[in-house]
C-alpha cells in the first residue's frame, strides 16, 4: 500500500478501537479485567495498537497491528481490522508495555556528565542521560530524559535534584547532584499523550561531554519515514543496535506506576539479537539513525513479548515531537 492509503486507513480503524479504553463491556470483545471495584481498574486499559509499517519492498507499506491484550488475539475486532487491510497487515502479538524502570546495569558516576549514563530525579530508581540539548535564550545546557526519569511522573517540581549516578545505583543528594528539574511535559491518564519528556538545566560548575560514547552524531532530526536501522546507548543494556518495525502507531498503552497512559504517534523498534533493543533503567535513551547520526527518538517503553526472537519490542517518542513540546532549539 501507499503511505497515504495506510494513513487514511489508521485514521479510519482507530475510533472504533475506543470503546476498548472505557471498560464497557457489552462493546469490547471478552477482554477479562480484575474482579474487583471498578474505582480500582484502571480506565485505560491495553487493547490494539495501529502503526505504519514496512511493506515487502521500499516504499511499499502496510498496516502494523499490534495486539496488548492476549484475549484479543483471535478475536472478531482483530478479523474486521484485517478485512478492511485486505491482508496487507503485520499483525503481532507485544503483551503489556512499562516504562522502563532500573534493574542491573551501568552504575559509574560519570564526570564529565555524558549521555548513556544513569540518570535521576532523587525520588526515583535510576533511567537514561539522554542528550545535552539547548533552548533559546540561554547558553546553559538542559538535560534531556523522560518526564518518568526526571520529573517522577510529574510528582516532581521546577528545582528538584537531579543525580548522576540515580539513587538505584548509589547516587546522593547533594553529593551527585548535576542540575534541576526545569520543566517536563505533563502525563496525562485522561487522555492522550505523545511524548513522556522532560528537562533538567545542568548546574555551572558540572562539566560536561555532549558525546555518545560509540556513536556518531550528526546533531540534526532524522526524517523518521526514511529512518530504517537504528542505534542507541543506555545505562542497562548499553549500546544496542535495532530496526524500526512501525511508526506513527496509535492507541499504545502503557503501564506507569501512577497509572495506564495511552500515546499516539510512537516510533516501534525491534532488534535483531535476542537480548532486545532495551531494558529497564534504558528509559530516556536517545536513538539515532546509524547510518546517518540523526536523532530519531527517546525511549520510553517496552515490552517482554514480540520482536524476531519474542524478546520484546520498544517504544520511542519522535524527537521532532519532544523538541517542539519542551521548546528545544537544539542538540548540543
Amino acid at each position: 500500500m501507499q503511505l497515504s492509503s495506510v494513513r487514511d486507513l489508521k485514521r479510519e480503524l482507530y475510533e472504533p478501537l475506543a470503546p476498548l479504553q472505557g471498560l464497557q463491556a457489552q462493546q469490547v470483545p471478552a477482554v477479562s479485567v480484575p474482579a474487583e471495584r471498578m474505582v480500582d481498574v484502571a480506565r485505560i486499559q491495553p487493547g490494539i495498537a495501529l502503526g505504519v509499517g514496512a511493506g515487502s519492498r521500499l516504499g511499499d507499506y502496510r498496516l502494523a497491528v499490534r495486539i496488548q491484550h492476549r484475549d484479543l488475539i483471535g478475536s472478531s475486532k482483530l478479523a474486521a481490522i484485517e478485512k478492511s487491510a485486505h491482508g496487507e497487515v503485520d499483525v503481532q502479538y507485544i503483551g503489556e508495555l512499562t516504562k522502563l524502570e532500573a534493574s542491573s546495569g551501568e552504575s559509574a558516576r560519570v564526570r564529565p556528565a555524558r549521555p548513556g549514563t544513569s540518570i535521576g530525579h532523587y525520588a526515583i530508581t535510576a533511567g537514561t542521560l539522554g542528550a545535552f540539548v539547548r533552548v533559546d535564550g540561554s547558553d546553559q545546557p538542559r538535560i534531556l530524559s523522560n518526564n518518568h526519569v526526571l520529573a517522577d511522573e510529574n510528582r516532581g517540581s521546577t528545582g528538584d535534584e537531579i543525580l548522576q549516578p540515580g539513587v538505584f545505583d548509589g547516587g546522593k543528594a547533594g553529593a551527585d547532584r548535576i542540575g534541576t528539574l526545569e520543566r517536563f511535559v505533563a502525563l496525562d491518564p485522561s487522555s492522550v499523550n505523545d511524548v513522556d519528556a522532560a528537562l533538567a538545566i545542568l548546574d555551572e560548575q558540572i562539566e560536561f561531554d555532549p558525546t555518545l560514547e560509540a556513536i556518531s552524531t550528526s546533531r540534526q532530526l532524522a526524517d523518521i519515514e526514511k529512518v530504517q536501522q537504528v542505534i542507541k546507548r543506555g545505562r542497562t543494556t548499553q549500546l544496542t543496535r535495532g530496526a524500526v518495525t512501525a511508526i506513527e502507531v496509535d492507541n499504545v498503552v502503557v503501564r506507569f506506576s501512577t497509572g495506564q497512559m495511552r500515546f499516539d504517534g510512537q516510533i516501534e523498534i525491534a532488534s535483531p539479537d535476542a537480548g532486545g533493543f532495551s531494558r529497564g533503567g534504558d528509559s530516556g535513551s536517545l536513538i539515532v539513525d546509524e547510518p546517518s547520526g540523526d536523532a530519531v527518538g527517546l525511549v520510553f517503553a517496552g515490552s517482554d513479548q514480540g520482536g524476531a526472537h519474542g524478546s520484546g519490542v520498544s517504544y520511542g517518542n519522535p524527537l521532532a515531537v519532544v523538541f517542539d513540546r519542551l521548546r528545544i532549539g537544539g542538540l548540543w
